[in-house]
């Protein structure tokens, strides 16, 4: 007996749902025609696939000279745009913008029925890192060998290797070898 009323239900449903106008909306249009856009350029012009970048050999290479450390020099500009740096120094490693964070400066909290939001986490140092600033650190060499930070508000122009500034062109001029060289292009 429970059968037949249940399949009397089950037919009464579909047949309520198929006598329903369920219109897509005009997000829904939207969606549909992206998607057979996109489609239709992947087919037309797919994304190419090479077997070697050089862009990215490069960011490697710099990713290790930033781990690394290397010779470099530093010019440091003052606020005011001044065609020459207020200061120079030979340094170790590339400047290093003060919004650079050690530890995540993001976090996610739980806000309950499996909700989160993010928001900022303390440094280790118990200061939240900016959003954004022009402040950089310099690591200068002294002619004694330590290290001394020097923090930069202006513009900071760094090349790898020894360097002077040609107050006559205003720019720099290396005097010595480049401390860092890049590969030189794979089969091109």
């Amino acid at each position: 007996m429970l059968k037949p009323v249940a399949l009397a239900s089950l037919a009464l449903g579909v047949l309520l749902l198929a006598g329903c106008d369920v219109s897509p909306t005009g997000q829904d249009i939207e969606n549909r025609a992206q998607a057979a856009s996109q489609m239709t350029m992947e087919q037309a012009q797919p994304i190419p696939r090479f077997a070697y970048s050089q862009i990215r050999q490069n960011m490697i290479e710099l990713e290790t000279v930033e781990a690394n450390g290397i010779q470099t020099t530093s010019f440091m500009f003052g606020p005011a745009n001044s065609p020459d740096p207020v200061q120079s120094c030979p340094s170790i490693g590339v400047p290093i913008p003060n919004t650079m964070s050690l530890s995540n400066p993001q976090q996610v909290v739980p806000t309950g029925n499996y909700n989160a939001v993010t928001t900022g986490q303390m440094d280790p140092n118990g200061l939240y890192a900016p959003a954004a600033s022009s402040g950089t650190f310099v690591m200068c060499v002294q002619a004694d060998g330590k290290i001394m930070p020097v923090y930069v508000e202006g513009n900071v122009h760094t090349v790898f290797g020894p360097a002077v500034w040609d107050k006559g062109t205003h720019s720099v001029e290396m005097t010595g070898p480049a401390s860092f060289h890049f590969s030189a292009a794979k089969g091109h």
